[in-house]
């Protein structure tokens, strides 16, 4: 069942990243060739909620394997809410992970369902949903990187 878990867990977060990835160096620089403001701002609008039903599963996805592959390893799922579990090498780095899965689960939120809507009448939105998605695009990069650490801080490296 662990196999299984992490499994869709990797595959959940290569799609997330692997769909941010493609907006900003695939579908952003195509738009810039298209003259007519109006015209561009529709398909980045249709393609972008597209993209965003199937980004929001995948977060569902992780959001229920991450606790699950903490309990299938045998991590107490109290842990994460005992203080000391955060001096330990393991805690450290999941704390930290966990904080940038909020920040980005949080700012995603803001993007898509604040901003992304206001963005389609804005010059000023557009450019702050843009930024802000791109930022989302580091966070993302940012958490898989404390998932690498996370496995050497289990491994006692």
């Amino acid at each position: 069942m662990l196999k299984l878990s992490l499994y869709l867990h990797i595959i959940a977060a290569l799609f997330w990243i692997g769909g941010m990835l493609f907006l900003t160096m695939v579908i952003a620089p195509l738009l810039k060739t298209i003259q007519d403001a109006k015209e561009r701002s529709r398909i980045y609008q249709v393609v972008g909620k597209n993209f965003r039903f199937w980004g929001w599963v995948a977060i569902l996805i992780l959001i229920t394997t991450g606790p699950l592959n903490l309990y299938l390893m045998g991590i107490p799922l109290s842990n994460l809410i005992n203080p000391p579990f955060y001096s330990t090498p393991y805690g450290k780095v999941l704390g930290m992970k966990l904080s940038f899965v909020i920040l980005i689960i949080l700012t995603s939120l803001l993007h898509d369902f604040v901003l992304g809507p206001k963005a389609i009448n804005s010059y000023g939105y557009s450019n702050f949903a843009k930024w802000l998605g791109r930022s989302n695009l580091f966070i993302a990069l940012i958490v898989v990187l404390f998932a690498v650490f996370l496995r050497i801080a289990q491994l006692g490296y």
